[in-house]
């Protein structure tokens, strides 16, 4: 990353320096917690003044974390991962560190409380802690508001295109006749664009017996190369598998191959093909890959086994 956005809440970069200046914690967890910490924003590729020191916050990007691209064992990265945990916590019961990020103005306390719908409510509740840490009262919320909050997560790593625009002002303007007090003005709801798709039924048959065939492999009891027992995959899984096996097949078409040169399970995954669709997804994603690209799953033919993962490329 190019830039060190100042977040609007206690970062990793406040809270090494925090823990550093915590004579009442013994010196080796001066020393562990903070270093875990560094190590944590060096796997997720994120300056420390750009990761919020809460739990909440990062609990779901631990979970992602994987000690190969890190270099790391599993037990390693796993003390890691623990050690920030602890930091963290600690923080938010010893130094007062808010658990839900800015701290809400109490115009904003009122509408947030009114708000029942528990989806709705989280939904808002960023936009909201954003809007009270900058000055900016419910009353006067509109689309230079949210272009501000949008552009702030954007430089934060976080989500921030038109779909996470358009369910923020789904919830807000949901709000608009169902809670007292909260302000009449709407907020712009960006159109959906419409994808066309190309049908899985439209590509060769082969290929799409053969998918079958792969997909119906992983609910069985299998063992891999080394002889070591694969147990079988949930539904929820095999679902997964399923889309981007297909969602790999359409970018190979739109990458210019033609669709009935995918005749088989093995031409997708074959070399130039598939550099063809990871460089796609890649140049899609922007400078960092998403966990979608980074996981992308090809089955190689002769190895039904596995799943063979693209190798991170260097920029």
């Amino acid at each position: 990353m190019t830039e060190n956005p100042i977040l609007i809440e206690t970062s990793f970069a406040d809270a090494v320096a925090i823990i550093a200046a915590a004579t009442e914690l013994p010196e080796q967890t001066r020393r562990h917690w903070p270093s875990s910490m560094r190590q944590v924003a060096k796997i997720m590729d994120d300056p420390l003044g750009a990761i919020p020191a809460r739990y909440s916050a990062i609990r779901a990007d631990l979970s992602q974390l994987h000690h190969a691209p890190a270099g790391l064992t599993a037990k390693t990265l796993q003390n890691h991962k623990s050690n920030t945990k602890s930091a963290l916590l600690w923080l938010a019961r010893e130094k007062g560190v808010p658990e839900h990020g800015a701290p809400l103005t109490a115009a904003g306390e009122t509408l947030r409380a009114g708000v029942k719908d528990r989806l709705v409510r989280s939904r808002l509740s960023s936009f909201m802690r954003y809007c009270s840490a900058n000055n900016i009262p419910p009353a006067v919320v509109d689309e230079a508001a949210v272009d501000r909050f949008v552009e702030y997560r954007s430089r934060c790593g976080k989500p921030a295109d038109d779909a996470f625009r358009r369910l923020l002002a789904r919830a807000w303007n949901a709000n608009v006749e169902n809670v007292t007090g909260w302000p009449s003005r709407q907020l712009l709801v960006p159109a959906v664009k419409t994808a066309v798709e190309i049908e899985w039924s439209e590509f060769p048959e082969r290929l799409r017996q053969e998918t079958d065939q792969f997909l119906r492999g992983l609910t069985k009891v299998r063992k891999s190369r080394t002889g070591k027992r694969i147990r079988p995959l949930k539904a929820s899984t095999i679902q997964t598998r399923r889309a981007e096996l297909q969602a790999a097949a359409r970018m190979a078409v739109k990458t210019g191959v033609p669709i009935d040169q995918l005749d088989s399970l093995s031409a997708p995954s074959g070399s130039q093909v598939a550099e063809k669709v990871i460089d796609a997804y890649w140049q899609k994603n922007g400078d960092a890959p998403k966990l979608f690209t980074d996981r992308l799953s090809l089955p190689v033919s002769g190895d039904r086994e596995r799943n063979q993962m693209p190798k991170r490329r260097t920029m």
